[in-house]
C-alpha cells in the first residue's frame, strides 16, 4: 500500500469519500441548503457539466456477480448521469449496498453529531488555535456566510466538513441530489434488499477518532485552498461524469497536502480493507447479483477496492 504521501483533499473527502456529509451539516445546525448558479467558466459563461457516463466495474465469481459503482455524494440538480448499463445492473441486482443509511432517524443523528463533533459547553475550537489560525477561520466563515460562533463550538473535523459543505452549496451543488438519493428509490421500487457497509457513527468516527492536532491540520489545509475549491469541485464532478478515473485520482489525492497522510489512511485505506473483507465474504458465501455503490474515491488509485480485491485473487473488470 502507498501510505504517507497520498492525503485526500478536504473537498474531495466531502464529495466522494464520506457518505454522511449532508447528515453532518444538518445535524450540526448549519445553514439550510440552497441551490445557486453553477460556477462560472473562464470565459464568464456558466459552466455546465456533461459526461459520457460514470465508471462501473464487475467482480465476483461463477455464481456471484458484483457491480462496483463509484458515486458522488453531491451533484448539480440538472446533471443527467444514468446510463443504460447502470440501469440494467440495478435492475438485475437483488441486493444493493450503500456506504451508510442516507435516511436515518434525525434524533439519532443529532445525538451522534453532538457526541462526536461538538465541544462540551465552555470549550471552543478557537481555544485550540493560534491567533492567526483563528483569524483565518473567522475570515472563511464570514466569506461563506456561516456563523463563526457555530463553527467555534465544533471540533476541527466537523468544522472542516461544515465549511466544505457550504462551499459545495455556494458552488451550485445540492447535498440532497447525490447519486445515492437517485439509486435508493430505484432499489426500493424494484424490491431489492438494501444493505449498508457502515453505520453513521462508524463513518463519523473516521474523523472524530483522529488526534486533535491532525484534525486541526486538516481544517487549516482546507482553509488554505478554500478559494480554489469551487473549481476543484467542478473538475472533480466533470471527471466523474466522464468516467475519467485517472483525473479523479489527480484531483482527489493531492501530493501537496502531505501534512495529513493519517486522513488518507483513515478515510480510504482502512475502510477499503474492511469493505474488501465484506466483498470477499459475499463472493464466497452468497449467490446472485449485487450492486455496490460507494464514494468514487474508494474506487480510484493504488489503494482502491479493486486493487485490494485483485491482491486477494478476485478479478475485477471495468465494464463502463
Amino acid at each position: 500500500m502507498t501510505l504517507g504521501h497520498n492525503p485526500v483533499r478536504p473537498i474531495a473527502a466531502a464529495v466522494t469519500a464520506l457518505g454522511a456529509l449532508a447528515l453532518v451539516s444538518c445535524g450540526g445546525g448549519g445553514n439550510e441548503t440552497q441551490t445557486t448558479e453553477a460556477p462560472a467558466a473562464e470565459d464568464g459563461s456558466t459552466a455546465a457539466i456533461t459526461g459520457s457516463g460514470p465508471a462501473l466495474w464487475l467482480t465476483g465469481d461463477d455464481d456471484t456477480t458484483i457491480y462496483l459503482f463509484g458515486t458522488v455524494h453531491v451533484l448539480p440538480d440538472d446533471l443527467e448521469w444514468r446510463t443504460p448499463l447502470i440501469d440494467e445492473a440495478m435492475a438485475e441486482a437483488s441486493v444493493v449496498y450503500f456506504e451508510t443509511d442516507i435516511d436515518p432517524n434525525p434524533i439519532e443523528i443529532t445525538r451522534i453529531v453532538s457526541n462526536l463533533g461538538l465541544y462540551p459547553p465552555g470549550e471552543k475550537l478557537s481555544d485550540r488555535l493560534t491567533p492567526e489560525q483563528t483569524a483565518m477561520l473567522a475570515a472563511a466563515c464570514d466569506e461563506l456566510g456561516v456563523s463563526f460562533a457555530v463553527v467555534d463550538s465544533m471540533k476541527p473535523w466537523m468544522g472542516a466538513l461544515t465549511l466544505a459543505e457550504r462551499v459545495i452549496v455556494e458552488a451550485g451543488y445540492n447535498p440532497q441530489s447525490g447519486v445515492e438519493r437517485t439509486l435508493s428509490p430505484i432499489a426500493k421500487n424494484s424490491g431489492a434488499e438494501i444493505r449498508r457497509l457502515e453505520t453513521i457513527e462508524e463513518q463519523l468516527r473516521v474523523f472524530a477518532d483522529l488526534p486533535e492536532e491532525t484534525q486541526i491540520r486538516y481544517l487549516m489545509e482546507g482553509l488554505d485552498e478554500i478559494s480554489e475549491e469551487p473549481v476543484i469541485l467542478h473538475e472533480l464532478v466533470q471527471a466523474w461524469a466522464n468516467g475519467d478515473v485517472d483525473k479523479l485520482v489527480e484531483i482527489m489525492i493531492s501530493e501537496e497536502l502531505s501534512g495529513t497522510p493519517e486522513i488518507y489512511e483513515a478515510l480510504l485505506v482502512n475502510r477499503n480493507r474492511n469493505w474488501v473483507d465484506a466483498l470477499a465474504a459475499l463472493t464466497n458465501e452468497e449467490t446472485g447479483t449485487f450492486f455496490v455503490a460507494v464514494g468514487a474515491a474508494h474506487l480510484a488509485g493504488d489503494d482502491s477496492v479493486m486493487a485490494m480485491l485483485e491482491e486477494r485473487g478476485i478479478a475485477t473488470t471495468r465494464v463502463e
